[in-house]
């Protein structure tokens, strides 16, 4: 795509088994790009990523296209993992600016412009955080995730109150280098991804989202303790990564 032409910002949306509400969270947001004072005179792209599924997220999400200006359905094959579609979004993306969000629009569609803002004013990567004590119910999912979020500042070197909210913005730059490098491809995705960009001394802006909502069965939830062993697992690769070189840009 000639850069006279790019999109000045894309929107990555990973879409597995969202048959059920991704038509509405397009219309919201076909409506909010349409309304909003800065985006609305921005150009934006839309990109879905929808692995195959027992149901019809990919054709709910290609009865939406009309209401963007710039849409894309991508496939990108058997479900692997958030991470692999995510990736596989972000990669395929055009604008000069790239965010991917969940489909159940946990993070409120207000923050956009307001991340988007950030990188106009020079931040290479901007991510929402979560209050986790408020937005967790249940203690061990605080335990867990409080934990979890200490040993990632220990591993990947980045001190952030909380990496896994899905709602993060890249400069087109940063996108190439955090998500080229990236291979986790599941759950702890986002802890890689920051570590990477930490390596490549990308300056990480963050914003608290204190009107993030838990959505019952939200986007790509699995079991606690399953995703905490991985993400163990998954914490020493990141660290081993750091020490070797892996993640810098050669």
């Amino acid at each position: 795509m000639k850069s006279s032409s790019r999109p000045d910002l894309s929107i990555v949306i990973p879409a597995y088994r969202e048959e059920r509400r991704l038509g509405s969270s397009l219309e919201e947001l076909a409506v909010f790009l349409r309304t909003d004072e800065l985006l609305k005179t921005t150009r934006v792209e839309v990109i879905v990523v929808a692995a195959d599924a027992p149901d019809a997220t990919h054709r709910v999400a290609q009865s939406k296209k009309q209401l963007f200006d710039d849409f894309t359905l991508l496939r990108p094959g058997p479900k692997v993992g958030k991470g692999r579609d995510v990736q596989y979004g972000m990669l395929r993306a055009h604008g000069k600016a790239v965010l991917f969000m969940d489909a159940d629009l946990a993070t409120p569609l207000r923050h956009l412009p307001q991340f988007y803002q950030a990188f106009l004013k020079g931040a290479p990567v901007v991510i929402a955080v979560r209050n986790l004590r408020k937005h967790h119910s249940s203690m061990i999912r605080r335990v867990v995730s409080n934990a979890g979020n200490i040993l990632f500042r220990i591993a990947g070197g980045v001190w952030v109150e909380d990496s896994q909210c899905g709602f993060k913005l890249f400069s087109y730059e940063a996108t190439q280098i955090c998500f080229s490098k990236l291979s986790i491809l599941g759950w702890g995705f986002d802890m890689e991804v920051l570590a990477i960009a930490k390596a490549n001394k990308l300056k990480i802006k963050s914003y608290r989202v204190n009107d993030w909502r838990s959505v019952e069965d939200g986007t790509f939830v699995d079991g606690v303790v399953e995703n905490s062993i991985k993400s163990l697992l998954e914490l020493l690769f990141i660290a081993r990564g750091r020490l070797s070189g892996r993640y810098r840009k050669r």
